[in-house]
């Protein structure tokens, strides 16, 4: 379905399906990245809703132009949700996605039962070389988030990433380098968040992880046969493991 959100005709994924006795999981796409990322993954239709998003602007079917800040993302998304009334409402952010849910969540208050950060970390390492490949063009973008972050050899992957030649993988891109969550406030959540991994993700220091999943008394879930991109690389694992996380 679609709706105006602050004069941006806006793409509702699967938000017509909702039944509200059931389980919803909201996910927030990654850089450059739409609804069609979560069509292979497979919940308890007894139990869950089907998986939801909304399009960012600028992203699939949604109008208008992307952003370069994380805050611009959560903002939108916020004013999005305001009506909604979503019960039993969980929120899973995809890489750029974990960061826009975090600021939904400590500045802009979204009340949630639980949050799930799905190969994202905060503060994200956003190479400057990666930055400068996305200014060139989101294919230039791609085909290095490809290379160091897909596990295995997809045909298609490449197809979830915008190719027309606009600025979205800079500007999301940009937005990731330069987010930087207000510590005070992260430390203050107090819904659990769970934090799942792709154990050949390069893009992502393990490292890293292990101390912000300390900081935040979080579980790290590995999946060990994926990378960046779970969501393809092995959805019936990532699907179990997100039901075992909001049952």
């Amino acid at each position: 379905m679609y709706k105006e959100i602050d004069n941006v005709k806006t793409y509702f994924h699967n938000f017509e399906l909702i039944e509200p006795s059931k389980q919803s999981v909201l996910f927030i796409a990654g850089a450059g990245m739409d609804h069609r990322f979560v069509r292979a993954l497979n919940l308890l239709d007894e139990e869950f809703n089907p998986p939801l998003v909304i399009d960012l602007p600028g992203h699939g079917e949604t109008q208008g132009s992307s952003r370069n800040q994380i805050e611009d993302y959560s903002g939108f998304l916020g004013e999005a949700l305001i009506d909604l009334k979503i019960s039993n409402l969980t929120i899973c952010g995809y890489s750029m996605g974990g960061l826009i849910a975090l600021d939904l969540i400590i500045n802009k208050k979204l009340s949630v039962k639980s949050l799930i950060l799905l190969n994202s970390i905060a503060p994200m390492m956003v190479s400057s070389s990666l930055v400068e490949l996305a200014n060139k063009g989101n294919s230039f973008a791609a085909d290095f988030i490809i290379k160091y972050g897909l596990s295995k050899n997809l045909i298609g992957i490449k197809n979830i990433f915008p190719s027309n030649i606009n600025q979205t993988m800079f500007d999301d891109l940009t937005a990731c380098r330069n987010y930087l969550p207000n510590e005070a406030l992260l430390l203050e959540m107090e819904i659990p968040v769970n934090i799942i991994l792709g154990g050949k993700d390069r893009l992502i220091d393990p490292e890293q992880a292990k101390v912000f999943a300390s900081n935040l008394s979080s579980e790290i879930n590995i999946i060990d046969d994926a990378g960046h991109f779970p969501f393809f690389e092995n959805p019936i694992e990532l699907s179990n493991i997100i039901k075992s996380l909001t049952s």
